[in-house]
């Protein structure tokens, strides 16, 4: 197994069983595409990415990220701190026509198609932005409808309605 320095890329057609381990911490800030879902470029993400082939002869890739990033609660508005603990497993092939059908693809693993270089820093970014909530909630908040959130004090449409129903009518 060998450890690289320097330019972090993924040389599909270049690995081998032992395989390549690229290893680093990042700054969420860094990270281009995700800067516009952060509410602070503060943050630390340790990633460990393993290419190799396995026994079948396929290109896997093996990626273990750990960290946190910050981000705002939809709710409350406060920034919060999210903690980030990734591992996933690609397979990388040189065409869609390899990709096996949806339905074939177990939970496990994820096929991409990889026809050249693969940047190891947008590996992790990729997979980071795919890991955060749609809608981040800081941890701790009541969800809306308990404990006096907007949606038990709102009274329903159909009370307004019944009050303008006049008395002796249908």
């Amino acid at each position: 197994m060998r450890t690289v320095a320097g330019p972090q890329l993924i040389h599909p057609d270049r690995l081998t069983p032992k395989g390549t381990v690229f290893e680093g911490v990042l700054r969420p800030g860094e990270l281009e595409n995700l800067a516009d879902e952060l509410a602070s470029p503060d943050g630390e993400l340790h990633y460990r990415v393993h290419a190799a082939l396995d026994a079948s002869r396929r290109r896997v890739v093996s990626c273990i990220i750990k960290g946190f990033v910050f981000l705002t609660c939809q709710r409350s508005f406060e920034t919060f701190r999210h903690e980030v603990a990734i591992e996933d497993r690609l397979v990388l092939v040189d065409s869609e026509e390899e990709l096996p059908p949806f339905e074939e693809e177990g939970d496990r693993e994820d096929f991409v198609v990889a026809t050249g270089p693969v940047d190891v820093k947008g590996l992790v970014e990729e997979a980071v932005i795919l890991s955060l909530p749609m809608v981040p909630h800081k941890p701790g908040l009541e969800p809306e409808g308990e404990g006096g959130g907007m949606e038990t004090e709102r009274p329903s449409p159909f009370a307004a309605l019944a009050g303008l129903k006049r008395p002796g009518t249908k």
